[in-house]
């Protein structure tokens, strides 16, 4: 496994969900106390199984005569590499150069792009086990060396499967309130991770039996091997193109945020007073779960160009703060940049509460003094 943030999902995953299957009561599964609690066993899990493999690539090389041991060499070094690139740190400068994943810190462009890397590398250790199943069952003999690195190289692709389809998972958790154009491909790549597993489960269920029973069932193995080679080879295509849609989406989502025009324009310094006041309650409410829904998403896009309206008119040079504020959260939240927002709205508060408390002392007691002529004049745009 990667050193990289999808590696700290590893077998625990698996074993947490087979603990959940076995419940009588469908609980909802809390992906990210999943996640966290897989961090831990990487590392072992790691040198076990790069040990295995290695070892059964010396035994069985060492066991068969030079014929035989060329013709599984690249399956074997295929398994060996798997391994290695694994173990091998991502540099820092890559965006998911992260030691633990936390995906609720993630942007959702990150997140995807996070969950493509996932997908490729159950594709790369899925065909692995495809490849390596064919190469060894294909003189119809399976020795010991053969089978330890079968059994080893299914747990692995299995457990590449399985931390793809948990930050799947996320992605839903996170965003399938509000990324609605992108979920109907999404839910086709997971479909396509359930069929691996399903292969998968089916390889490891025959190895699990010993290695007289997978020697027997040498056919039945070469069958589901082929299957999930060629599930993995559409999902890699799907998670691609995914991936390159959520990207447009969400550039196209965070300007469309900031083109609402007005419907509530301000007259006067108080009414500017309720629009912004009404959009930091509208922000504060929507960030209550920690996740924005589309329909939460309109409704902040729509205080904040009232209270950018109002502020550009009569809240004079104290508001051009607040407006760049109101933009720039009003946006990160359209982008997924949930936490990045966070950062954005805190600072946005005290700022409100400084406005309000200079502006409102210029109001007159009887209430705030009123525009002639009212209406809604052309407003600056807004970045």
């Amino acid at each position: 496994m990667k050193a990289s943030p999808i590696v700290h999902i590893v077998l625990s995953v698996i074993a947490l969900f087979a603990i959940a299957g076995c419940s009588s009561a469908q609980a909802t599964p809390d992906t990210a106390a999943t996640i966290a609690a897989a961090v831990n066993a990487t590392a072992t899990a790691q040198a076990a199984a790069q040990a295995t493999i290695q070892a059964a690539v010396q035994a069985t090389s060492a066991a068969q005569p030079t014929a035989t041991r060329a013709a599984t060499t690249v399956a074997q070094a295929t398994v060996v590499t798997t391994v290695i690139v694994t173990a091998t740190p991502k540099p820092a400068s890559a965006a998911t150069a992260a030691p633990t994943v936390n995906y609720v810190a993630l942007t959702e462009e990150e997140l995807a792009a996070l969950i493509d890397q996932a997908v490729q590398e159950a594709v790369t250790a899925t065909t692995t086990t495809s490849t390596t199943t064919t190469a060894y069952a294909a003189d119809g003999t399976l020795t010991t060396a053969e089978y330890q690195a079968l059994v080893t190289a299914a747990a692995v692709a299995t457990t590449e499967v399985s931390q793809a389809q948990a930050l799947a998972q996320g992605y839903y958790d996170l965003y399938a309130q509000m990324a609605t154009e992108t979920l109907a491909t999404l839910q086709a790549i997971e479909q396509d991770l359930n069929s691996m597993a399903t292969s998968l489960a089916q390889i490891s269920s025959i190895l699990s039996q010993g290695q007289a029973s997978a020697q027997a069932a040498l056919a039945q193995l070469q069958t589901s091997a082929n299957q999930v080679k060629t599930t993995a080879a559409n999902v890699s295509t799907k998670s691609k193109n995914w991936n390159s849609q959520v990207k447009g989406d969400v550039d196209k989502r965070g300007n469309a945020a900031l083109n609402v025009q007005p419907n509530n324009m301000p007259t006067d310094l108080k009414g500017t007073l309720t629009g912004l006041n009404s959009y930091v309650d509208t922000v504060r409410g929507a960030l209550g779960d920690g996740k924005i829904s589309k329909n939460e998403l309109n409704s902040i896009s729509q205080a904040g160009a009232n209270a950018v309206a109002g502020l550009n008119k009569f809240g004079g040079t104290q508001a051009s703060g607040l407006t760049n504020a109101i933009n720039t959260t009003t946006k990160q939240l359209a982008r997924g940049e949930t936490q990045k927002a966070k950062t954005s709205f805190n600072g946005l508060e005290q700022s409100a509460k400084s406005f309000n408390a200079s502006a409102g002392s210029n109001l007159p007691s009887g209430g705030g003094p009123s525009v002639p002529g009212g209406g809604n004049p052309p407003q600056p745009p807004r970045k």
